[in-house]
């Protein structure tokens, strides 16, 4: 796991680019040299107001992406800044995606509403490498068609890898799959040996879970993100204390196998 000199410090990060995604969520392209890594995430702070770990939704060079949506004081504040502002974040903290896991097998990527942000970046990164894998599939379920996020993205994933999308809802503007997302689990074809990247709300996480079981995937081979669960990000506050790991040193992602018992003890 990559470690940062002082977790404390903060970086001053230019906003290079704004971008609409849905009337409360925006992805905000920074400049900020470092050593990222996919699944990892930094912690944004706004002056006066408090800070919140964000999930790094993609990179490219030193430009480094962030998907907000505005759920509180911190988000609404910063969601309210333009090109040109700054930015001030600590990070990066976590552990990676390891697309090493899934060579010469199925990579199945799962992803339902914000839980696409963690994704995003490992299925960039997988389908510049997707000769390495027997096949790569990426699930992503939406609660409705105003929520989708990255639309600007979907001809290109559409005609590089297995993409499929769901609505919750049906839309008179979607034409696509509607339904949960264990419906596109239950109807895709997923061998025993794939190898699993997830992100989502805990009760999609549990029950796409056991549609995977069903479809005998190992627990060994599913890889889950807990980001929506961490707070100080250094293991003093105890927010994100999951049975005995703390998500914000031991992950933010883990096997499923790791925190199964302290998931299913969780109500959801």
């Amino acid at each position: 796991m990559y470690k940062i000199k002082n977790p404390y410090t903060l970086k001053k990060c230019e906003i290079i680019e704004k971008i609409k995604e849905t009337e409360n969520t925006y992805t905000f392209r920074i400049n900020s040299e470092g050593d990222y890594r996919s699944g990892q995430y930094n912690v944004i702070y706004y002056f006066g107001i408090g800070e919140s770990p964000i999930t790094i939704a993609g990179k490219d060079g030193d430009i480094i992406e962030h998907t907000i949506r505005a759920s509180g004081d911190v988000t609404f504040h910063i969601n309210s800044l333009n090109e040109g502002d700054f930015l001030y974040i600590r990070g990066a903290y976590g552990n990676q995606w390891d697309l090493e896991k899934a060579k010469g097998k199925q990579l199945v990527l799962i992803s339902g509403g914000l839980g696409l942000t963690a994704i995003k970046w490992i299925m960039e990164e997988a389908i510049n490498r997707k000769n390495e894998f027997k096949k790569v599939i990426s699930l992503y379920g939406s609660k409705n068609y105003d929520s989708l996020l990255y639309r600007y993205h979907y001809d290109r994933w559409f005609s590089e890898i297995d993409f499929q999308v769901t609505l919750d809802k049906p839309d008179p503007r979607w034409k696509g799959h509607t339904g949960l997302i264990t419906e596109l689990i239950k109807k895709t074809e997923i061998e025993e040996n794939a190898v699993i990247f997830m992100c989502g709300p805990d009760p999609m996480v549990k029950f796409s879970v056991i549609e995977l079981e069903r479809k005998r995937v190992s627990l060994e081979n599913i890889y889950v993100s807990m980001e929506r669960h961490m707070k100080c990000s250094v293991g003093t506050c105890g927010h994100c204390m999951f049975g005995p790991f703390f998500v914000c040193k031991d992950g933010p992602i883990f096997r499923y196998s790791e925190i199964k018992e302290f998931f299913e003890r969780k109500e959801v």
